[in-house]
Order: C-alpha cells, then sequence, then structure tokens
C-alpha cells in the first residue's frame, strides 16, 4: 500500500529581499534581542512571527536552509584566519539550530525543534521532515544572500528570502480542494526551488489555505 500523509495549510507567509522591502520586518523583537539577530534569523523569525499559533500554543517547529549561519561562518573562518582565533559569541550563532531556537525564545515555545540540512534538496526534505511528524508543526525554510566570499564557488547566487507555513493534521480544519502532490526521491528530477515554491503559494494564496493535501511516494 502506498503511504499517504494528509494535512491542511493553516497559514502562510513569505519575505524575499524586494525594492520595496528590502530588509524583512522584525520589529516585533525586542531592541535589545533585534541588534544580535543574523540575517538568517531575521529573514526566518519574519515569517514564523506571522503564522505562529495565536493562542499560545506551543507547536513544534522544522527549520530548514541549504546553506545556514553561511555568513557568519564565513566571517569566523576570516578572523581566525588573521588572528587566530574566533568569537565564542559568533560560534554560537554559526550553528545551524541557532535560528529555531531564537524563536522558541522569542515565543517562550517548549515544543522540540529540528533543523534540516540536505544540499540542493533542503526545502524539500524540511518539508516532508514536517510532514511526517503528523501534528501540528510550523515549517520555515531561510537563506541568506551569497556572501562575496563564495561568489562565484556556488553557482547561481542568491538573494535572501525566507517561507513559512504551519500545517496540521487534516480533520482538523474545514477544507475544500483537496491537492495530491507525489513525493519523489529520484536523482534525475531537479530539486524544488524557492522560485517555485514561491509561485505556487502566491498565486494560489486563498486556494491553499482551504485545501487539503495528501502525500504520496511517486
Amino acid at each position: 500500500m502506498t503511504p499517504e500523509l494528509t494535512f491542511t495549510c493553516a497559514a502562510t507567509a513569505i519575505w524575499r529581499v524586494t525594492n520595496e522591502q528590502p530588509k524583512p520586518d522584525v520589529s516585533f523583537v525586542p531592541p535589545m534581542e533585534r541588534r544580535r539577530l543574523t540575517g538568517v534569523e531575521r529573514a526566518a523569525l519574519s515569517v514564523a512571527w506571522q503564522v505562529r499559533p495565536q493562542d499560545g500554543e506551543e507547536i513544534p517547529v522544522v527549520f530548514a536552509s541549504r546553506w545556514g549561519e553561511i555568513g557568519v561562518t564565513a566571517k569566523l573562518m576570516q578572523q581566525f584566519h588573521a588572528d587566530g582565533e574566533m568569537s565564542p559569541a559568533g560560534f554560537s550563532a554559526s550553528v545551524h539550530n541557532a535560528t529555531p531556537g531564537a524563536f522558541s525564545l522569542l515565543t517562550k515555545n517548549h515544543a522540540p525543534y529540528t533543523a534540516i540540512a540536505a544540499r540542493a534538496r533542503s526545502l524539500e526534505a524540511g518539508l516532508l521532515e514536517s510532514f511526517a511528524l503528523r501534528r501540528s508543526v510550523l515549517f520555515v525554510y531561510a537563506e541568506e544572500a551569497t556572501p562575496s566570499l563564495y561568489q562565484g564557488s556556488f553557482g547561481e547566487e542568491e538573494t535572501a528570502h525566507a517561507v513559512a507555513l504551519r500545517l496540521v493534521p487534516a480533520g482538523e480544519a474545514d477544507v475544500g480542494t483537496s491537492w495530491r502532490v507525489a513525493l519523489r526521491a529520484d536523482d534525475a528530477v531537479a530539486p524544488l526551488r524557492f522560485e517555485a515554491f514561491e509561485s505556487f503559494l502566491t498565486g494560489r494564496q486563498e486556494q491553499v489555505l482551504s485545501s487539503s493535501f495528501t502525500l504520496t511516494r511517486g
């Protein structure tokens, strides 16, 4: 029997660098904490805050990013090369789970969180991890702009972007349209890119929020 996972999307939020909004809105973060946020944390928190449960419900978080805190890491490596040492505070901000940790502290969310990195498939791997929990979950995917140190080495350069979804198991919300989506683990299939995901959500915002999604193995 083909395994199936069915869920609904209760809320979505997307941010990417534009002329109208060059920086993510993190005005809800206290000023002293806001000063210490990294680029990835700012992007991720800006969208996660918009889709968090409004009733104070504690919810598991799945955070996915291909490069994570690559900007902080690059600065630490340059610092170590120049000075032979690196900032302990900077190191604590460079780990891949720093972002979901910041969200948990900000919202006093004691539910578990997971940090996913799966190279070019990080967006898909994060979604799959979220679906597999079979419970309400906050999924966040974020990348910062390609650091100048790596421009020319990472292939196509990226601008900063982030997306957040609050997913709930089917049956916890009234739904209209049903979507069937095949999960494929075929290396010949191109990875899901943020641009395609953004286009899908932006063009179907109302429909997505009133639909159920059943995922099957492709």
